[in-house]
């Protein structure tokens, strides 16, 4: 058993051959296929001194029919013959059968196999048919005119009874389409259409890509298959409407009658090799023809048709050669070629040539002589490209345009006059601009120098050629280039390098010099040192990067550590309060220039602040709300670890900090109120220090003066008492005469006791009399728990 599948690709479907089973493939055919036949199109096309002839033959050995044995031979042979000048030019073979196909032939012992295939389903009975299509040019140009055999095509296994055998369409047949050409022939247009259609009861083909320049002996063959001789129902073939004929072999109601045109044979059992003279059917013009078929009951399949036209034309094509340009210019030289070949005529002069960039006409041409068949005429055109065409652009050869697409001559191909090339104007490669390269040295001397990495900093192509000269005229002309850019060697103060970038066609140049230069100078800088307060004071050295600086377009920066001055990494940011991990402290100090650094230092330390004693508290009488009187003059001395050291009085810190408002009066310094802190500012000679003693007081014993004589003689005119009053101010006083009567009583809201008595005991007036009294003074303070008592004496 052997199973075929094939998949026809113009009907986007498949089909199955079954060949042992044809009930099977019925049911798997009207399952999965819907099948219609394939159109008749334009297969090749040939122009020149061409002619075509047909060979072939049928494997019937009869007739088909109801009552005729159903028999087909596997093998048939037939002779092609030549005129004397007849080149074999190309040859292909068509075979046909009934059924689903045989696409393995041989042909003359080689075999064979099908390089398309085509189908049909007959609409009235259903039945499969096949055609299929192999090019043998080689074969047939190897052996020539003589007899060709076909074997090996059996489409027995499809002659199943009920099927093709009882309607009369088992055939199987095979054909030789051969183009030659003769350079005695005139020029011809030959076009072989193929595909697979079929009658009943008419059919329309349609064959374009005619080009009818003169009628003379045009002629058309077709290769059909399964015409039956004895079957002229309503059967007609007409072109352009016209009924063709070529009795009596091929009558006008019998087109398809089993017959060979080329042999004059009668006997091709069911199918066809029929030529027909066509000269008065087709016009000069035409670029297509209609064929229409008609059959009222004959099956017959169209499967090739071709034709011959009288086709005297040129045919101009256009090939650049070589296009010569300069690096950096807009102007080329085009060298081109105008080509007549595979024409029929002579290409005339001036035949117009169209010149676009991107589709923009940049310029026009003509040829200048006639170009023979065959033939060809070389030209040159100089041609400036616009500034608005980039510089990778199309260049478009058109020959017969005008400029506008439109062409001025008829060709046998209208549509082969271009030829199109991508172009590139040659420029000198882009490159990045390279910064000059600085060296700080300490003295201009011989110096080693790499810059080999600015071979990838100046490209921008990676592809382009990086060098680097010397002079400007050595990288001009490409030569000495330096070798040893990674340690080059240089001994002037600026020198130039060359850097010449090539790529495939053009070269740029551009430059960058290298500079020695020397680290900035920089003025030396003195120690810092400041007085250490409260253990934290900071060092304000803010003022140094002015200082330091020599030229005042270069800059400092201060950092705690040698290593990160020559880094610039972490610069001191507080310069004005700073205050180091430990004394002394070195601070590093960058210069910089433009390109180049020094480093510098100074230190910073802490001078010794004066020691001093302390002292203690200085207590005097209150002299009435807490004043007091103090000497503290004796402190000075008192104070100092160092008899060098000066000593100063403030009454508040800040101006001891700032040392303003001096006590100047140390001997009596008197107190408005107490407690008082007084501060003093102890001096060496670079800082000081800030000490401080209380001033306070106490409340000492009053004194009482016993006398009182009120005569108004400003003297002891009231009972004083000195240091008692705004002292104890919650004082109590009571004077007794010296039979105990209380007289007087006083507190620190009265007066002075004159002599009158407030009580009950009085005189005139209330004047006490003259004599000896006693007093009692309560303090109320805590310290003097028992009263003050004694006697006073009184007189007027």
């Amino acid at each position: 058993m052997k199973i075929y599948v094939y998949f026809y690709s113009n009907l986007n479907k498949f089909c199955i051959d079954l060949k042992h089973n044809f009930l099977l493939f019925s049911i798997l055919l009207f399952a999965f296929c819907s099948v219609s036949a394939q159109n008749v199109t334009l297969y090749n096309q040939f122009s020149g001194r061409y002619d075509f002839t047909f060979v072939g033959n049928t494997l019937n050995t009869h007739e088909n029919g109801a009552n005729d044995p159903c028999d087909i031979l596997t093998t048939s042979a037939a002779d092609l013959t030549l005129n004397s000048g007849d080149v074999i030019q190309s040859a292909y073979l068509y075979w046909a059968g009934s059924g689903t196909g045989d696409f393995d032939v041989q042909l003359n012992t080689i075999p064979i196999t099908a390089s398309r295939t085509f189908a049909l389903f007959q609409a009235s009975s259903g039945n499969p048919f096949f055609a299929a299509f192999a090019d043998v040019t080689t074969i047939v140009q190897n052996q020539g005119i003589g007899t060709y055999t076909l074997s090996e095509l059996d489409v027995s296994s499809f002659l199943n009874p009920g099927t093709y055998c009882n309607n009369g369409t088992n055939f199987a047949g095979w054909a030789l389409v051969i183009v030659y050409r003769n350079n005695s022939l005139p020029i011809n247009q030959v076009n072989i259409y193929d595909g697979l259609q079929s009658v009943p009861d008419a059919l329309t083909i349609t064959l374009n890509s005619l080009n009818v320049v003169d009628n003379n002996n045009a002629k058309i063959g077709f290769v059909a298959w399964e015409g039956d001789r004895f079957l002229s129902n309503n059967e007609t073939l007409r072109i352009n409407g016209n009924i063709l004929s070529n009795p009596p072999l091929n009558p006008a109601d019998n087109a398809f009658n089993g017959t060979n045109s080329v042999t004059g044979s009668e006997t091709l059992y069911n199918m066809d090799l029929d030529i027909y003279d066509i000269q008065n059917n087709i016009q000069a013009g035409d670029s297509s023809a209609l064929i229409q078929l008609t059959s009222g009951q004959d099956f017959v399949m169209i499967n090739t048709v071709v034709t011959k036209l009288n086709n005297q034309l040129p045919d101009a094509t256009i090939v650049i050669n070589d296009v010569q340009q300069e690096c950096n210019s807009r102007i080329i030289t085009v060298n081109y070629t105008v080509n007549n070949f595979n024409s029929t005529d002579v290409l005339h002069p001036q035949t117009p040539i169209a010149i676009y960039a991107n589709g923009i006409l940049i310029g026009t041409a003509q040829t200048v002589n006639q170009i023979p068949v065959d033939g060809s005429e070389s030209g040159t055109i100089v041609l400036s490209i616009p500034s608005s065409i980039p510089n990778d652009f199309n260049l478009l050869f058109v020959v017969d345009d005008i400029g506008n697409g439109s062409g001025v001559i008829s060709e046998l191909i209208e549509n082969n006059n271009m030829f199109s090339l991508p172009f590139s104007l040659w420029v000198s490669p882009t490159f990045n601009i390279v910064p000059n390269l600085f060296n700080c040295v300490s003295a201009i001397a011989t110096t080693t120098i790499d810059f080999s990495n600015y071979a990838n900093l100046v490209a921008i192509n990676t592809t382009d050629i990086v060098q680097f000269f010397s002079s400007n005229a050595d990288a001009f002309d490409n030569i000495n280039p330096i070798t040893n850019p990674s340690n080059y060697q240089i001994t002037n103060a600026t020198t130039t390098i060359y850097i010449r970038i090539d790529n495939v066609h053009c070269f740029s140049i551009t430059s960058f010099t290298i500079n020695l230069v020397l680290p900035p100078l920089f003025n030396p800088l003195d120690d810092l040192y400041t007085c250490k307060i409260n253990n934290q004071s900071g060092f304000n050295f803010s003022n140094y990067a002015a200082n330091v600086v020599t030229n005042a377009s270069n800059s400092a920066q201060f950092f705690a550590t040698e290593q990160e001055a020559n880094n610039n990494l972490n610069p001191i940011l507080n310069a004005t309060n700073y205050i180091p991990n430990s004394t002394p402290k070195t601070i590093f100090v960058r210069v910089e220039n433009e390109h180049c650094f020094s480093v510098t230092s100074f230190n910073l330390d802490y001078y010794e602040l004066p020691t001093f004693n302390s002292l203690p508290n200085l207590i005097s009488c209150n002299e009435g709300l807490t004043q007091a009187t103090f000497d503290f003059s004796s402190y000075e001395n008192l104070v100092k670890t160092n008899p060098n050291d000066a000593v100063f009085f403030y009454q508040s810190f800040d101006d001891a900090t700032n040392n303003t408002n001096e006590i100047i009066n140390t001997t009596s310094f008197i107190s408005a109120t107490t407690p008082k802190e007084i501060f003093i500012r102890v001096e060496n000679d670079n800082c000081y220090s800030i000490t401080s003693f209380l001033l306070t007081t106490r409340n000492c014993p009053p004194i009482v003066y016993n006398y009182v004589s009120a005569n108004n003689d400003d003297t002891n005119e009231v009972f004083f008492i000195k240091g008692l009053r705004d002292i104890f101010v919650n004082f109590e006083i009571f004077v007794y005469n010296r039979w105990g009567k209380l007289v007087w009583t006083g507190t620190n809201n009265t007066d002075d006791w004159d002599g009158y008595s407030d009580k009950e005991f009085r005189l005139d007036n209330n004047i006490s009399p003259k004599g000896t009294y006693f007093y009692i003074i309560n303090l109320n303070d805590p310290d003097y728990p028992n009263p003050l008592q004694g006697f006073l004496y009184l007189t007027w």
